[in-house]
């Protein structure tokens, strides 16, 4: 059984998955270079890989884990000296260039079965992993994921996947726009409107507000009005609950949404 159609087509279809001595990284199983594998540490796990890679795992788990995915320890693996099971091919886990996350929730077998979300499996796959749960010769195995560029590639798709880590800058906050979107609300300039570029930040705002409001478990209508929720972040932050976005109001949004100052 093929992954489902949510995790998008296969970036890397037709890749070869077993030749990773031809793509430059020496002998696996049985003579595996243990003295190539190193440690790392992310997403609460430790995972034995290969040193070129270990920087690129790294980050891929940190990302997992910022795209709100559960790694696992004890679940979670790297680099193991055996065959593919069943067979006699090296496995790519003997080349320290793969890595299972969460086993039991993603377990090898049909019907496919895994709780990855779209997000993750792209991150990886982006970065140059091909991802196991898109097997099709073989029984789909959605834990793994294996490193099928070679030693230079790893520079370019460890840059990716950093990128993935870079937090988005939010706009500056803009307390006159707040203010004109509360005129607006409220009536007191009918002829008063936003401009598409307006309309585009006060968009950031409301998110902004989304956010807020749900890390407090407040219950809200998405589509109410900039007062209505104004009115409710305020309450929810232990302001005076008057919907005006004033300066107090603004200030709050800007510490604890990371917005810069309006220059």
């Amino acid at each position: 059984m093929a992954a489902p159609a949510k995790y998008g087509p296969n970036p890397h279809a037709g890749a070869s998955v077993n030749n990773a001595q031809a793509r430059g990284w020496g002998t696996g199983w049985p003579h595996a270079q243990t003295s190539k594998m190193t440690t790392v540490t992310a997403a609460g796990v430790k995972v034995s890989v290969r040193r070129e890679v270990a920087a690129l795992v790294q980050t891929l788990l940190l990302v997992t884990e910022k795209y709100g995915y559960d790694v696992k320890a004890g679940q979670t693996w790297g680099f193991a000296n055996r065959p593919i099971a069943g067979t006699k091919t090296a496995s790519n886990h003997s080349w320290g260039l793969a890595v299972d996350v969460n086993s039991i929730p993603n377990r090898q077998g049909t019907p496919f079965k895994s709780d990855l979300p779209p997000k993750v499996v792209s991150a990886w796959e982006s970065c140059g992993f091909y991802w196991g749960g898109r097997y099709t010769k073989a029984k789909p195995d959605p834990m793994h994921f294996e490193y099928i560029g070679t030693p230079k590639t790893v520079a370019t798709h460890l840059a990716k996947a950093k990128a993935m880590l870079t937090p988005v800058v939010a706009p500056p906050l803009d307390l006159s726009l707040l203010m004109k979107q509360w005129r607006i609300d409220k009536g007191k300039k009918p002829t008063e409107t936003l401009s598409a570029s307006e309309k585009h930040w006060i968009g950031w705002y409301r998110r902004s507000y989304a956010i807020l409001l749900t890390r407090k478990g407040v219950k809200f209508n998405g589509s109410e009005s900039f007062v209505s929720l104004t009115t409710r972040f305020q309450r929810a932050y232990g302001l005076a609950p008057d919907g005006v976005p004033g300066p107090k109001t603004a200030d709050m949004l800007r510490r604890l949404a990371g917005y810069r100052v309006q220059p």
